[in-house]
């Protein structure tokens, strides 16, 4: 897709360099991400320097588990074919960036006796934004493209991407031909990233730093995730018992966050409860 904004902008006068690569849009994320967060931090009065280190540790983790989630799940293959190939040429999982890059920075902030929960919630604006970055990096990029559709939202891929080479070597288009209509999935992930991040903000406006909005963005993000998958038509992203890794993940995802909730709901009203208690015994007496 990269290559038809390039000819667009050709056809208009306007030099191809314009067009942004996936690395590119990758890099922006980064540098947006930051700049939204680090702004949360100043406003909060937060540990800009123990954050910043968490940030830090957390944008490098997340590039390398994106890589090592990918290659763990090629691992079966490779087995099967006794060769490293299927690692060493896997992708890059979102979810793996995202798992490795949480679990880092919380390490680290751990280890300097910085509050987590404050960190996780200024992570909210620039999760949206990096999402929204990062995936329309992947629709330039033509990867993880959707299944093919009649309808009005259906993006025709150019001759050479993985869209239209995989449609011809399924018999559905000649050779170097653009791909049949297909849902631009990776669109619809850039929306949901952002989309989640607008409403796990409002937390952040009423100035609650108690991990409310990061567990409201993970929550929205993993159910819109799962499915969004449903409408995923790229190959090689692991089936389990009918579903993809990453709605077997989302699943694991919204479980666990309802789990969380559950026992702090729980923990709510345990006080709540004793005083109830000691209030009745103090009528008795």
């Amino acid at each position: 897709m990269s290559g038809a904004v390039m000819l667009w902008l050709e056809r208009h006068g306007l030099p191809p360099w314009l067009a942004p690569t996936y690395a590119v849009m990758v890099a922006v994320a980064g540098l947006l991400g930051a700049a939204a967060f680090f702004w949360l931090v100043r406003r909060d009065r937060g540990d800009e320097a123990a954050e910043g280190r968490a940030l830090l540790a957390g944008y490098v983790a997340a590039l390398l588990g994106g890589h090592v989630f990918e290659a763990l799940r090629a691992a079966p293959e490779a087995l099967a074919r006794g060769s490293w190939g299927p690692m060493l040429h896997a992708g890059r999982a979102a979810y793996g960036g995202l798992i490795a890059g949480v679990a880092v920075a919380v390490l680290v902030l751990l280890r300097h006796g910085a509050a987590v929960r404050p960190f996780l919630d200024r992570l909210v604006p620039g999760l949206g934004i990096t999402y929204a970055c990062v995936r329309t990096g992947c629709f330039l990029a033509g990867c993880d493209y959707g299944h093919v559709t009649a309808g009005a939202l259906g993006v025709r891929f150019p001759a050479g991407s993985p869209a239209a080479e995989d449609h011809a070597a399924a018999g559905w288009v000649p050779l170097g031909a653009p791909s049949l209509p297909v849902h631009a999935t990776q669109l619809y992930e850039a929306a949901l990233g952002a989309l989640a991040s607008g409403i796990a903000a409002l937390w952040l406006v009423r100035g609650h730093r108690d991990g409310r909005a990061f567990g409201t963005w993970l929550a929205l993000y993993a159910a819109g995730r799962f499915a969004i998958e449903l409408l995923r038509g790229d190959a090689g992203r692991g089936v389990y018992g009918g579903l993809s890794t990453a709605q077997v993940v989302s699943l694991a995802l919204l479980l666990g966050l309802a789990a969380a909730a559950l026992r702090a709901r729980r923990a709510r009203r345990a006080p709540a409860t004793a005083a109830a208690l000691l209030s009745l015994a103090s009528l008795g007496l």
